[in-house]
């Protein structure tokens, strides 16, 4: 028999979030989504995604970090260091893709959690700031990602060492590139992380779920029209390019997390019987009262904090430093 994924819940189990994380909540599901939901999925819409992040560099770090640009051919990013944090990749990294729907968001969107990530980890967060909509496709945001991979190998980096890490579609890049990597015939990460993830490009069971109408701002019709503008062969939108739909054996163990009332939970809860199924180790972790990867847009609040100390736990877990993988 076919073991199940391990569940956790988060939020303690009592189910009832933090005061702070209500608030939190209440704002974006009365200020954000009705703006949201009136921002038309167009090409030329979407050349407005990038000013996204150029806003986000208001956003205050309340971790001190060093932050050192990545500069290789065809690779852009950042390195986010928090203090203590080694120079060089010999005790590990995560390589973090930042969420956005394949249209918005970049390395200040997503510094915050990056900030907090290094924090918790003790590890180098290296950023990948990979081209989307209308730029390019997600096969090519997926080749993207696989260089900023090749890159952070060709620094020292041992691939067991490294985990892969995303955020809704941030995390249909992480298990896409990890799939990439085997195909490449390239050394699998030690693990993954995904948060909130897109993994599921077909939209039908979604849409006719309850999820669809608890969604706390997420404009559900997006998801369709963008799998349609980024993910389309033959004038169909190919699912094979779904991570749920992928070889998925000889993955490396994997931590998922949604919330029980978002959008994309059923796309985590598929993924987790299917890296079961191929024998790969997995966690799903249920978040209740929670928004949509909750950990980036609010990084401060108590959930936020205790979800960041799971994936270190996790990240520790199962790296080994570049000199123990050499040994090995």
């Amino acid at each position: 028999m076919t073991p199940t994924a391990r569940h956790h819940f988060g939020a303690g189990a009592r189910r009832r979030p933090s005061l702070r994380s209500r608030l939190a909540t209440a704002a974006v599901r009365e200020l954000v989504r009705p703006v949201l939901r009136l921002v038309p999925i167009s090409p030329l819409a979407l050349r407005a995604g990038s000013l996204v992040d150029v806003g986000a560099r208001l956003l205050p770090v309340r971790t001190a970090v060093r932050v050192e640009p990545v500069r290789g051919e065809g690779v852009r990013g950042a390195v986010v260091r928090a203090a203590g944090v080694a120079e060089g990749f010999g005790a590990g990294a995560l390589l973090y893709f930042h969420g956005g729907g394949f249209v918005a968001g970049g390395l200040h969107t997503h510094r915050r959690f990056a900030a907090e990530l290094a924090l918790a980890t003790g590890l180098p967060v290296v950023q990948v700031r990979y081209r989307y909509l209308p730029e390019a496709t997600v096969p090519e945001s997926v080749r993207d990602c696989l260089a900023a991979y090749r890159w952070l190998l060709e620094q020292g980096a041992a691939p067991g060492s490294v985990v892969f890490a995303g955020d809704s579609a941030g995390g249909f890049l992480a298990l896409s590139t990890a799939i990439a990597a085997a195909t490449a015939q390239l050394p699998a990460p030690a693990a993954m992380v995904a948060l909130s993830p897109w993994l599921d490009l077909d939209p039908t069971t979604k849409l006719a779920h309850r999820n669809a109408a608890t969604e706390a701002y997420l404009p559900t019709a997006a998801f369709p029209r963008i799998a349609e503008l980024g993910c389309t062969r033959d004038g169909h939108v190919d699912l094979t390019l779904s991570p749920v739909s992928g070889v998925l054996a000889g993955l490396p163990p994997t931590l998922l997390a949604a919330c029980d009332d978002e959008f994309l939970r059923l796309d985590s809860e598929v993924m987790a019987e299917r890296l079961t199924a191929a024998g790969v180790p997995c966690e799903l972790h249920l978040w209740y009262g929670q928004i949509h990867a909750f950990p980036v847009v609010f990084p401060y609040l108590p959930e936020s904090r205790a979800l960041t100390a799971e994936i270190a736990r996790f990240a520790r877990a199962h790296i080994r430093p570049a000199a123990a993988t050499a040994a090995a």
